[in-house]
């Protein structure tokens, strides 16, 4: 019985394994994955918290992973979050708050502005982001 046992733990862990692997937590780096940091700025002030998302641009014929970072005092990177961004076109997504009391359903607080949306191209060797959301697109308070 104990033997059983045994194999079936280490059938299950070597399933387990593999789908890490295939997933990409198996430690090697893309060379295709770039990390990406920088600053955000809502009509020049730091955006106190958010978040952004690089999508790959599939209408620039672009495919490959979706990278994301946490914004808070203006500054994101991804390497905090671990998702590298794809290399090439990509549609970057931005969405943020005054960061005062955030809860479940308001992570980042009263919304300073609807989402924002840009593109950029990533690069290998990619320099910092500064990205500023005209004062146009943010909130009537």
């Amino acid at each position: 019985m104990r033997s059983s046992q045994h194999l079936t733990r280490l059938a299950c862990t070597g399933v387990l394994v593999g789908l890490c692997v295939l997933a990409g937590c198996g430690g090697g780096s893309d060379p295709n994955l770039v990390h990406v940091s920088g600053t955000v700025t809502v009509d020049g002030k730091p955006l106190p918290l958010g978040m952004i998302v690089f999508e790959p641009d599939p209408a620039k014929g672009n495919r490959g992973q979706q990278g994301h970072a946490d914004i808070k005092d203006g500054q994101f990177d991804t390497r905090q979050s671990g998702k590298g961004v794809a290399l090439g076109a990509q549609v970057v997504r931005i969405t943020g708050g005054d960061g005062v009391n955030p809860e479940p359903f308001t992570p980042f607080g009263k919304l300073l502005f609807e989402e924002h949306t840009t593109r950029t191209d990533v690069t290998k060797d990619q320099p910092p982001l500064r990205l500023d959301i005209p004062g146009q697109k943010a909130m009537k308070k």
